[in-house]
């Protein structure tokens, strides 16, 4: 009778582990439909960013959310190139949120999401977005961010959201990560409903100089500061450059034209998600996406549901360790858990030892988190490569 029941409770802990995370909403003008986020970046948090919207318009405006994650073999939430299961969902999906790099997926996965495209579903795509694929291997080769055949050049990042990384006809660095941050604001003369209530906000997140395509409407301009956090001081010698653009087309994997609505932004580490207008901007885009423009109010409730622990963005470090899409279940969870500690620190890595060292320096309350849970970190070691025992 014991192991019958322990059975039944390891079967339905691990089931519960390896389902969806969803928050459904009851009620409000989104009630009824049905958005799927999908993260999967390795360096901006998006597995933050996403939960953390996502709860926001399932509790105060009443939309369904499903968050689907890349995942390690063990279930853990692990950004990057690592497979993301779930993504059969799409299926009944409204809105695609979209906010990944560099991914390379099993066929089937890939196939899932090219469907979604294909019969013209909305989506809104965050930061790397862009550049969503690398190194896809056969059939979905054309995907990648560096894709130059003419069929579909610049993968899916420039044929649905409009740009790639790629500095001459796309995107590139704008800035500089962990000592630079950055000014958001309007668009000069645009009362496009996506802006309602939207005021200028801070990003620390570097940015990005990016070029609104074709057909598209600039939304979001870009100032680099002098600073890493909220000032005045603008960088010299950086002009103001476009960060976010809505249009009502794109072209999906098969060539064809599709009529649909998609919104883009180049700012969206969790960190930039602290500022209410920028979370405005995101629930905004969400109503306008969706035809529901109509039901956006400048004084919408944004406000978080749940805890708020954003972590710094870097590739190969701050990701948070041993979380689970369960860990994040609930309106009372926090994004991310307050007892998960932060990876990649440990590291013989001379480029990934200086990252750590110039977001820190900028960061002095995680910094002295890190100091708690790490008894023998000290920042000043990771000036410069480990010294040879």
């Amino acid at each position: 009778m014991f192991l019958k029941t322990l059975s039944l409770f390891l079967f339905t802990y691990f089931a519960a582990s390896a389902a969806p995370l969803t928050y459904e909403g009851t009620e409000g003008p989104g009630h009824g439909k049905h958005i799927v986020f999908i993260a999967n970046d390795h360096e901006y948090r998006s597995e933050e960013t996403c939960p953390l919207i996502a709860k926001i318009l399932a509790k105060h405006h009443g939309f369904k959310c499903t968050v689907l994650f890349g995942l390690d073999d063990q279930g853990y939430i692990k950004g990057g190139g690592t497979p993301v299961p779930g993504l059969e969902v799409l299926k009944e999906a409204d809105l695609l949120f979209f906010y990944t790099r560099f991914m390379n997926l099993p066929d089937e996965q890939v196939d899932a999401l090219v469907d979604y495209y294909e019969r013209g579903g909305p989506t809104i795509g965050l930061r790397t977005s862009t550049h969503c694929f690398n190194g896809q291997k056969g059939k979905w080769a054309k995907l990648n961010f560096n894709y130059k055949g003419k069929d579909y050049l610049g993968g899916l990042g420039e044929q649905i959201y409009g740009n790639t990384w790629h500095k001459a006809r796309g995107q590139g660095h704008y800035g500089q990560n962990h000592s630079k941050g950055a000014r958001l604001s309007a668009a000069p003369g645009n009362q496009h409903p996506i802006l309602s209530g939207v005021g200028n906000f801070h990003a620390y997140s570097g940015a990005y100089i990016s070029r609104a395509p074709e057909g598209a409407v600039p939304l979001l301009n870009v100032q680099v500061l002098d600073t890493f956090g909220p000032s005045d001081q603008l960088q010299e010698g950086k002009e103001m450059v476009n960060a976010g653009w809505a249009r009502e087309h794109y072209t999906a994997p098969s060539g064809a034209k599709k009529e649909a609505r998609v919104v883009y932004t180049s700012f969206g580490a969790s960190e930039d998600i602290a500022d209410e207008s920028a979370r405005r901007f995101l629930v905004n885009s969400v109503y306008w996406a969706l035809g529901l423009e109509e039901q956006i109010k400048a004084d919408s409730k944004v406000d978080f549901v749940g805890g708020f622990n954003p972590s710094p963005y870097t590739t190969g470090a701050f990701f948070r360790v041993g979380v689970k899409p369960a860990d994040l279940a609930g309106w009372e969870s926090s994004v991310m858990p307050r007892d998960s500690h932060l990876g990649g620190l440990d590291t013989t890595n001379k480029r990934l030892r200086s990252r750590i060292y110039q977001a820190l320096k900028h960061r002095p309350k995680v910094l002295e988190e890190i100091e708690r849970t790490h008894p023998d970190f000290r920042l000043e070691d990771y000036k410069s490569a480990p010294k040879k025992k």
